[in-house]
């Protein structure tokens, strides 16, 4: 326990000397990756106590399988994309963890996107819990001194009643360490093979300022491939680097032909795997959607890259809506040609979200800054949470084609050219159905119309609620039956009191946190069960127990 307080307290000081700013490029960032290195040592030392290999390096963090694991050499390898929707926010506190460790488990590597550390109340809670288990041993220490002070049997009594809880609080407070989202999926997926492990971004990128980092993961079963050395990554890593199998890419002059490292909201993450003999390596970011500079930002970008000042020279496909994703992926790209000529390494592949579609006919300008690249993945991959768009067709709940993969089918001939883990029709959908479906097979008929219910208004609650939807339905399109009522009653209960047994630290004191339970029960009441049953909202549980996109993958024969 000492060495544990020791650590607590030295991470503490260290974390008061941070850098105020959000720093992007990799000379500027060291404190960031600092504070990430540093919630990476609290999480190994309070969570899985040597339950499994931790690693907390400047390139990476690494967690490794339980268990030995040796990797095979021989069979088909699936590699996957899943957005996985910020695992731990207000976004997703309905998510299944259990159910989306299943979905994953069907493959070998998954780059797992929208990675988050512990934000909110969560992260609150976390800073109360390490603040006292800091503190305790000097509460301990004046505890102890001033009953040597006391001659009255009493006071004796009540200080030693103080003293007897204080020690009892700080072994219960080493367990009340909540874990950010992706250490949920890990450890759901090592439910099912031991031999899951996780390869994760060293610091998290925002694509506004104060708004929340995200990481890159890739999550991989240690007994299907191993880590190889990654040249790109040997050559930057620094002395706490880490052996070099991943890293966030260099940007800069140094390796590309100018510095770019600006026009990244989400900076890349590459890893090596290595599938018997075979090598190879893969570079994954989530797109920025929106870009947040102003018109000379703008300019600026579409010269530095594209070498004009507007995008309509650059004719069909590419617009200001646009242009700033279609500047991250041919940056990316050409990151992807410099790496193949400049180490003789032909194996690299780009998986991402890239918040384009398919369809869009400015893909074939921007491929070309990868010789001979193909665009794979051409269905769609998010969830439309609507039954009926605006013309009144059904949307079968799918909508853009966002998710690729983008390889040389030259280097990668025994890969497939992809597809989509379309919840509805796939295996999940069983689960899915059984644990949380709230819709009668013969009350499908868009014209009924049955009162429903009002939620209730969640404002105030700082993003640790579910926000309120928009528009606010009124009354449900579907009938509530008998058995759906029982089922939902019958899992709020068991959320109640999953709520009610959350406990942390205030006033230095482990007391039971009721934080917004109202709030989150109705959020959960209205968003996993009571939108099924209405048309605007008609698939959006899917959404909150899995993501809002599928995941994608191909198959290659190594």
């Amino acid at each position: 326990m000492k060495t544990l307080l020791s650590l607590l307290l030295m991470l503490s000081l260290s974390a008061h000397a941070q850098s105020a700013f959000e720093p992007k490029s990799p000379e500027d960032d060291e404190a960031k990756i600092n504070e990430y290195n540093q919630a990476c040592q609290i999480l190994d030392q309070l969570v899985v106590r040597k339950s499994f290999k931790v690693e907390c390096y400047s390139n990476y963090n690494f967690f490794g399988p339980s268990g030995k694991a040796a990797a095979r050499t021989t069979g088909d390898l699936k590699i996957a994309e899943y957005n996985l929707l910020h695992p731990g926010t207000s976004k997703a506190l309905f998510k299944d963890y259990n159910l989306v460790a299943k979905i994953m488990n069907q493959y070998d590597i998954v780059s797992g996107l929208e990675l988050l550390g512990t934000v909110g109340h969560d992260e609150a809670s976390n800073k109360s819990v390490l603040d006292f288990l800091r503190a305790s041993p000097k509460l301990l220490s004046d505890l102890q001194a001033l009953k040597t002070k006391t001659s009255a049997q009493d006071k004796i009594k009540e200080i030693d009643d103080k003293i007897e809880k204080l020690k009892k609080d700080t072994e219960k407070a080493y367990a009340l360490y909540r874990t950010p989202g992706y250490f949920k999926v890990l450890m759901a997926l090592k439910k099912l093979d031991p031999s899951w492990s996780l390869l994760l971004s060293p610091r998290g990128d925002s694509a506004l300022q104060g708004s929340v980092e995200e990481m890159v993961g890739f999550f991989f079963r240690a007994n299907s491939v191993s880590l190889a050395i990654n040249p790109h990554c040997n050559e930057i890593k620094d002395e706490n680097g880490g052996i070099p199998v991943a890293c966030l890419i260099n940007l800069t002059s140094k390796y590309l032909d100018k510095d770019y490292t600006r026009y990244f909201a989400r900076r890349p993450f590459m890893a090596t795997f290595k599938k018997g003999s075979t090598k190879f390596s893969l570079l994954s970011n989530h797109v920025v959607f929106t870009f947040s500079g102003d018109e000379e930002a703008a300019k600026k970008m579409m010269k530095d890259v594209f070498n004009v000042e507007t995008p309509a020279e650059l004719g069909g496909g590419i617009n200001m809506s646009n242009f700033a994703r279609f500047a991250e992926v041919k940056i990316a790209l050409k990151f992807m040609e410099k790496f193949r000529k400049k180490y003789n390494d032909q194996k690299i592949m780009y998986v991402a979200d890239t918040n384009l579609p398919f369809s869009n006919m400015f893909w074939p300008e921007v491929l070309k800054s990868f010789n001979g690249s193909s665009l794979l993945v051409d269905q769609p991959t998010t969830v439309s949470p609507q039954r009926f768009s605006s013309d009144g067709k059904e949307t079968n709940g799918v909508a853009n084609a966002y998710d690729h993969f983008v390889l040389d089918k030259t280097a990668f001939s025994s890969c497939s050219n992809g597809e989509v883990y379309n919840y509805y029709n796939s295996e999940i959908d069983k689960d899915v159905q059984r644990i949380y479906g709230m819709r009668s097979k013969d009350a499908f008929n868009p014209g009924i119309r049955v009162k429903g219910f009002l939620p209730v208004d969640e404002g105030g609650q700082g993003g640790d609620v579910p926000p309120d939807d928009q528009p606010l339905p009124t009354k449900l399109d579907y009938p509530l039956t008998t058995s759906a009522q029982s089922k939902m009653t019958r899992m709020m209960n068991n959320y109640v009191e999953s709520l009610k047994s959350n406990l942390t630290v205030k006033r230095n004191e482990v007391v039971l946190d009721d934080f917004a339970v109202p709030e989150r029960t109705e959020g959960y009441q209205r968003r996993v069960f009571l939108n099924q049953l209405t048309n605007a909202f008609y698939y959006r549980f899917y959404q909150e127990i899995l993501s809002d996109h599928f995941p994608v993958s191909i198959t290659c024969k190594f």
